[in-house]
């Protein structure tokens, strides 16, 4: 067990029935519920999340 080997696991994924709303599937939040913005809406994913950056 290494000091860095919690960071790259996943979450135990979390049914979004029970967790109270959609449940992030990638990225440093995954598996908590997705935030909400000032309207209420749920916050969707970047356009560019997953893209490699440009140089």
């Amino acid at each position: 067990m290494g000091l860095f080997d919690s960071l790259s696991k996943k979450k135990v994924n979390r049914n979004p029935h029970t967790a109270g709303g959609p449940v992030v599937k990638s990225g440093p939040t995954n598996g908590d519920v997705r935030s909400r913005n000032s309207d209420g809406s749920w916050r969707k994913k970047r356009s560019d999340a997953g893209s490699s950056r440009k140089k």
